[in-house]
């Protein structure tokens, strides 16, 4: 090719610049400025490679022939405003061969001037970079397609939300779409199962004809929907309804799987980011809800929803700055007296509100993630604790602390825990995971398997608030579990349901048999803790020997019944 520094005729005559041309592998034309035409005067044999067309039929045509009918590229207008100026130019646009088949050309436009300065000629240069820009097409695309479906990534779809609301008139709907239950249904059919019947809800949302449709989640799809005036934004939620709630045929499974959606409708002003955050605030709603009932992003909904952002940001602030801290209740055991242990219970020093009880913010923290840094910073706290309290004890002082199915879940779980132990020095056996029932209630491979890891580190695990919701014997024989902590609700009861009485002695005849520690929570009267010692229970948590207590107070109270002052006091 020539160098464009050798193009100005003063230097190079035009018959030596054809000769350079000739041999040149980049296509090459020139065009005459002397004629309002702007007809072509040469081409090279590497033009008739890449356009098809010889250099008979090349010579004498405008050179926008290779656009054919298409015109309107806005790549035609900077060649045109640059050939005005005499200026040189690059762009890339559609060209069409002989054969009517496309291709993309890199053209560069430089000035051939006379004696005096004037552009004569332009001589253009150019490349077919066809496979190139296909290929970053195909990267683009891809970019922007879920993998598993087809449809639009979360990214993307709030792109394609953003540019409906720039239609005129634009009256958009936009449906978020979570389905239920689908980790029981990889768990229970396999993932192949699970995988397809995502496909097949996603092709049948297509069908319907969205505006947009994508898949935000692992099970969650969201629309936009173009709604026509005066249509009820309801009749459009009905006929996606009935849509993907009926049967699914996949292979070795018939599902009638279940929905939770949140909905909304623009208002003027609003743009794709807010519309996402208001419909995922409308689905957290539904989900929320016991029948998974349709919820549209309301007036209660803003004040739910912003208080939600904020607290959610006052979290991640009080996190940042060192506002949480743990409590701990005492565990006694109810033989002996001794203090053997305490559960860790997260608290928030609010710098507006004061003290907050964990019901305040856990939830929130799991649903945002954030139950990930604090539960890995109470865990640090705990075991730092531990391994202080154990330095001069006889007999091991064991911690316990609460861990979420979010946080157990994480892929990195055992070894941040393994790292958390390894940095303070804590021996394994001085710590204690408190797990909730529907954690085992799934019983996947995985949770077994996790749960064996951990235990084999040489840690404890409780099954916390036995006797509620999904409770089942056989957890202690499927998992490895070390402890379970009889709910405070049958505790309660043991005075006047003989029905509860008999339920808590099973529990603790089988938790002997097994070599399970047994722990009954709430024991809050004389009453109920003679009741227990007679049903032989080892070992009890309640306001009759300590509410929780700061870690300072913890101390204290360990210094005294250490010296001998008796644990049980009635509840103050």
């Amino acid at each position: 090719m020539a160098d464009p520094s050798l193009l100005d005729t003063h230097s190079v005559p035009l018959a030596a610049l054809l000769e350079m041309l000739d041999d040149s592998g980049e296509g090459a034309l020139i065009a005459a400025l002397d004629d309002p035409r702007l007809p072509l005067i040469y081409v090279n044999q590497a033009f008739e490679t890449i356009t098809g067309y010889s250099r008979r039929e090349a010579l004498g045509q405008n050179t926008r022939f290779l656009q054919a009918a298409d015109q309107l590229q806005p790549e035609i207008a900077i060649l045109d405003e640059a050939l005005a100026r005499g200026a040189p130019a690059s762009v890339t646009l559609r060209n069409y061969r002989k054969d009517g088949s496309v291709f993309w050309n890199s053209l560069r436009l430089l000035p051939i001037t006379d004696p005096s300065g004037r552009p004569t000629h332009y001589l253009g240069l150019m490349r077919d970079v066809t496979d190139t820009r296909l290929a970053a097409e195909r990267l683009d695309r891809a970019g922007q397609i879920d993998s598993l479906t087809g449809v639009l990534n979360r990214y993307a779809l709030q792109q394609r939300v953003d540019q409906l609301l720039q239609e005129p008139s634009a009256r958009l709907m936009l449906i978020k779409i979570d389905l239920a239950g689908l980790h029981e249904i990889n768990t229970g059919y396999g993932h192949d199962t699970g995988d397809e019947l995502i496909r097949m809800i996603a092709a049948r949302l297509a069908d319907l004809g969205p505006a947009a449709l994508g898949r935000t989640g692992g099970d969650e799809f969201a629309t936009a929907w173009r709604l026509g005036p005066g249509e009820p934004a309801q009749a459009r939620l009905k006929s996606l309804k009935e849509a993907i709630e009926r049967t699914y045929a996949l292979p070795g499974a018939t599902i009638e799987p279940r929905f939770a959606m949140g909905f909304v409708v623009a208002s003027p002003g609003d743009d794709a980011v807010n519309l996402m955050r208001q419909v995922g605030a409308a689905l957290h709603e539904s989900r929320s809800g016991r029948l998974r009932e349709p919820r549209e992003f309301d007036a209660e909904s803003v004040a739910r929803f912003r208080n939600r952002v904020r607290l959610t940001a006052e979290i991640q602030q009080g996190l940042a700055s060192g506002e949480f801290l743990l409590h701990y209740q005492p565990k006694i055991d109810l033989r002996s007296g001794e203090t053997v242990g305490a559960e860790a219970l997260m608290r928030w020093n609010h710098g507006v509100f004061g003290l907050q009880p964990p019901a305040r913010f856990i939830g929130l923290a799991e649903e945002s993630g954030l139950i990930l840094p604090l539960g890995q910073w109470a865990r640090g706290e705990a075991v730092r604790l531990a391994k202080d309290l154990n330095r001069a004890r006889q007999h091991p002082f064991n911690i316990a602390v609460n861990v979420s199915v979010a946080e157990l879940m994480h892929r990195d779980f055992a070894n941040s825990l393994a790292a958390c132990l390894e940095e303070s020095g804590a021996n394994p056996a001085w710590l204690t995971l408190e797990l909730t029932e529907s954690l085992l209630a799934e019983g996947s491979s995985e949770v077994v398997d996790l749960l064996r890891r951990l235990r084999a580190m040489g840690v404890g695990l409780s099954v916390d608030d036995f006797g509620t919701g999904y409770s089942n014997l056989a957890y202690l024989d499927r998992f490895p579990i070390t402890e379970v902590k009889i709910d405070r609700s049958l505790v309660a009861e043991l005075r006047c349901n003989p029905a509860r009485r008999i339920i808590v002695g099973a529990v603790i005849a089988l938790g002997r048999e097994l070599g399970v520690d047994v722990v009954a929570e709430g024991i809050e009267c004389a009453e109920d803790l003679e009741i227990l010692r007679d049903m032989d229970c080892h070992f009890g948590q309640g306001f009759i020997f300590s509410r929780p207590l700061p870690k300072e107070r913890l101390e204290a109270f360990l210094a005294r019944t250490e010296a001998g002052e008796p644990v049980s006091s009635p509840p103050g």
